[in-house]
């Protein structure tokens, strides 16, 4: 378990390498106000060579200054190797730009321990022709957020948290798509296919499991789509990880059941969970929010979770 005395913690991604587990993970002083929090996330570091005990080495990167397109917050990203290099995305706001628009940026690094943001930055934002600014949705903010990066056939493709611009309002929550040959210049693309579920699908991630492709994602109830919850009359839905199963990395990815990762009578849930491989086996780790006797909340990095994977998605093994 990952937790740090005087520091809130949000969501983590993961990179391995040389049997040290790196987890970069959104944190704030516990001194700022919870509603506050997640205006002044930015991104620490913390390694393992357990995955459940972790040493805190510090910040990997800081918010910008004045102006600057990351001067109000950061938010959640990934990491990747490419051409002997680490490349970690990262989601950032400008301060004072409302209503929370959100822009994608990279940093690079040549040890996962010191992160220099790119001049370029940010790299991508919303194609307006394709996507939407401002969420027409529940939430009236910005969508533009989360990059996971995945590398398919030479080019490197970004999955990110957005809203496309046609069909029902209710139903635009999508899978944004970037691709690029240089991690620099990203070519902006359709949204990819999925089965609507929520308005908003954070934190989305792809991995391949015995020639299928598996989109992991997260939700709450109240962003979840009217149509997908009324299949489900008697089931009593919570913010969860979701997974759902295509033949492409590209979709079309369709939703089994309820899609629910870890099921609701496990001991803890965590939310905004990644998958990691370890010692050659597959694991969930997320954050877990927890309550006190005082009726104070924190937030901790879980244990792994062991997974099993079918074709109907991805299950917590509990």
């Amino acid at each position: 378990m990952l937790s740090i005395p005087g520091r809130y913690i949000g969501d983590s991604w993961y990179y391995v390498n040389d049997s040290v587990a790196h987890c970069y993970f959104l944190t704030s002083p516990e001194s700022i106000h919870p509603d506050d929090r997640w205006f002044h996330w930015e991104i620490g570091h913390a390694v393992s060579d357990d995955l459940i005990n972790w040493k805190y080495v510090g910040l990997a990167l800081e918010k910008g200054t004045n102006s600057d397109w990351d001067s109000q917050n950061l938010a959640t990203g990934s990491v990747i190797k490419r051409a002997g290099l680490y490349w970690m995305a990262y989601t950032a706001q400008r301060m004072g730009e409302e209503p929370n628009i959100w822009r994608i940026g990279m940093a690079v690094s040549e040890n996962l321990y010191d992160w220099t943001k790119l001049r370029e930055n940010p790299v991508t934002e919303p194609d307006e022709m394709v996507y939407e600014w401002i969420s027409s949705g529940t939430r009236k903010r910005g969508n533009w957020n989360d990059p996971f990066m995945y590398e398919f056939g030479g080019p490197v493709y970004q999955f990110f948290c957005a809203r496309k611009k046609s069909d029902d309002p209710n139903a635009r929550g999508t899978i944004g798509l970037a691709v690029s040959n240089d991690m620099i210049t990203w070519d902006i693309k359709n949204p990819i296919e999925v089965d609507p579920v929520a308005e908003e699908l954070e934190v989305p991630q792809i991995y391949e499991f015995n020639g299928l492709y598996y989109l992991v994602f997260c939700t709450v109830p109240f962003l979840l789509l009217k149509d997908f919850k009324e299949k489900f009359p008697e089931h009593d839905f919570y913010s969860a990880d979701f997974s759902m199963v295509s033949s492409s990395p590209f979709g079309p990815f369709r939703m089994h059941g309820t899609g629910e990762i870890v099921p609701k009578s496990a001991p803890e849930i965590p939310y905004a969970s990644q998958l990691i491989q370890w010692e050659g086996n597959w694991f969930l780790i997320g954050t877990v929010k927890w309550n006190d006797a005082k009726g104070e909340s924190s937030r901790y990095i879980c244990d792994p979770i062991p997974i099993s994977v079918d074709e109907t998605g991805i299950h917590a093994v509990v």
